[in-house]
């Protein structure tokens, strides 16, 4: 049987991206391993997508040849910008495969108080010599993208997003089993937040001392609960509130659900550092089912309840904590602004993802 040309199939074009991950308990996961797993499962006419990541360098320039892209994750040391050169010099001339930098923080103009400042200040121009070298970069907000486009003018925006697979279905709390006696009421993060034990002489974080002393004298009206770390500040009450460890990232989802908080808190200090974060706490509080209260500041300029001050953000909190009916107005709000960005699986999050990394190299998708 002879093929007649209109007969012959004309193969997917191949989109191959593969990560060098610094960062395997947060955005690294968030950012990189999750739309890796994603994007085989993405459809799209005349193109077959996958994607792969190592925390471990591959030093063999015929690996790289099929790959349309390659990308670290927060490179950051003098070994990082060795590994950069590395690739540049004698992988990339070869493969003539992009290289790019990830990053979701502002590494530049990282607050005293936080525990990650000394480390970034001594590697920041280091870090600065990767983004020139780099022929594109990605970052999660506007912000980061202005502030960075010093060092790289090529980049691209890719907001957060959460993977609807690992958080599951949302079963907003006031819907089947509100407090209205003494609502939960949490926070989660890092000790990045606050300024730690071991950091002498230095104070400060993103709770206020207004908002901390509110916290003491209501102990016995609302079940307050910190997850990941707390202000030490409220050492000598931490037996009169709830404190849960640290929890790797595929346990934090189910750890947080299974804590049912009424109402998720999310005070910022107003900051450079804070206003170039990602909005990803609307996102968790949103999955988790509770209406939120924010600091007023720019990663959380479209949300309902955003606090100016720390009185603001305690009068919010008394008023959510006696009105069960205002809780879920707020939440349906807020869940309504986020709700296009809210899984990587939905609203073609994942083709914009793919996208924004052929942007980087002047491609496109065909449609």
């Amino acid at each position: 049987m002879t093929l007649k040309k209109c007969d012959i199939i004309k193969k997917p074009a191949r989109i191959v991206g593969f990560s060098y991950i610094a960062d395997l308990q947060g955005c690294g996961t968030i950012r990189v391993i999750y739309p890796s797993l994603l994007l085989p499962h993405l459809r799209i006419k005349g193109y077959n997508f996958s994607s792969f990541y190592s925390a471990y360098f591959i030093n063999d320039v015929d690996f790289y040849k099929n790959f349309t892209y390659v990308q670290f994750q927060r490179p950051a040391t003098k070994n990082h910008l060795s590994i950069f050169k590395h690739f540049r010099d004698n992988i990339r001339s070869k493969s003539k495969t992009p290289l790019f930098y990830e990053i979701d923080d502002l590494l530049t103009d990282i607050p005293e108080w936080n525990f990650a400042h000394e480390y970034y200040c001594q590697n920041i121009e280091y870090i600065k010599e990767m983004m020139s070298i780099a022929d594109g970069m990605t970052v999660s907000t506007d912000k980061l993208k202005e502030i960075y486009s010093e060092y790289n003018n090529n980049i691209e925006v890719i907001p957060n997003h959460l993977p609807k697979f690992i958080w599951g279905d949302i079963y907003p709390k006031h819907e089947y089993e509100p407090n209205i006696e003494r609502p939960l009421i949490m926070w989660a993060g890092s000790q990045n937040h606050f300024a730690q034990k071991h950091m002498k002489d230095v104070e400060g974080g993103d709770f206020g001392s207004k908002l901390m002393n509110f916290i003491r004298k209501t102990v016995n009206d609302y079940r307050w609960v910190f997850s990941g770390s707390y202000p030490i500040e409220l050492e000598d009450i931490k037996n009169k509130i709830e404190i849960h460890g640290w929890k790797s990232v595929l346990e934090y989802p189910k750890h947080f659900k299974d804590l049912e908080p009424d109402i998720c808190i999310a005070p910022l200090e107003k900051c450079v550092f804070n206003e170039a974060k990602s909005d990803i706490k609307t996102l968790e509080f949103t999955a988790v089912g509770a209406s939120g209260i924010y600091s007023k500041i720019e990663p959380y300029k479209k949300m309902t309840l955003q606090a100016d001050n720390d009185e603001e953000m305690i009068s919010m909190i008394e008023m959510l904590a006696k009105d069960i009916d205002m809780r879920k107005r707020v939440y349906n709000k807020d869940r309504k602004t986020v709700n296009g960005q809210l899984w990587w699986e939905k609203n073609n999050n994942m083709k914009f993802y793919i996208d924004s990394y052929l942007r980087l190299i002047n491609k496109k998708l065909e449609k």
